[in-house]
């Protein structure tokens, strides 16, 4: 088995629509002053785009637990909004990476899930986390839009390779 990343072909309708919301969207450092739209976006795409994935009662156990905004993040200055050009207020998509140990948790998360030890970008993986759209801009090509952001990202940050948790929705 090798350890060769598997590359994939690009999508080339995902691609055009990047193309186009390039256009149409810009990006933004998220701050404290954020968090309740955060969590708002969050909770709303999971609530649309998870139906057919998770059940109402997992999603209300979740929900602000394991999935919410992680101020570590946005103290840290990577995690970002990408919002409609003229309008920084609203959020058609969110996400993030981080160069420390934690994968994924809000801030109410356990412990165990919470790892701010930082990872060395020579031998370790940043992890892309928490993309979430906005139900009404979803199929848009806005959460490919954010996760090649953070990938430029992390780069600038030194990391090389990189890591990601997604929901099943997201796997889709």
């Amino acid at each position: 088995m090798s350890d060769a990343p598997e590359v994939k072909k690009e999508d080339p309708i995902a691609a055009s629509k990047v193309q186009e919301a390039t256009h149409q969207f810009a990006f933004r450092e998220a701050t404290s002053e954020d968090i309740p739209a955060l969590q708002q976006t969050i909770s709303d795409s999971l609530r649309a785009l998870g139906v057919g994935y998770y059940t109402e009662a997992e999603l209300d156990g979740s929900i602000g637990f394991l999935f919410g905004p992680d101020t570590l993040l946005l103290h840290d200055k990577t995690y970002f909004i990408l919002h409609p050009k003229g309008s920084p207020y609203t959020i058609a998509a969110c996400g993030g990476w981080s160069f420390r140990r934690t994968l994924y948790g809000a801030d109410t998360a356990p412990n165990h899930l919470r790892l701010p030890e930082k990872r060395d970008p020579e031998k370790e993986r940043a992890s892309i986390r928490a993309i979430f759209t906005h139900p009404d801009w979803a199929r848009k090509g806005l959460g490919t839009m954010m996760m090649r952001y953070c990938e430029g990202r992390a780069k600038e940050g030194g990391f090389e390779r990189l890591e990601m948790g997604a929901t099943l929705s997201g796997v889709s």
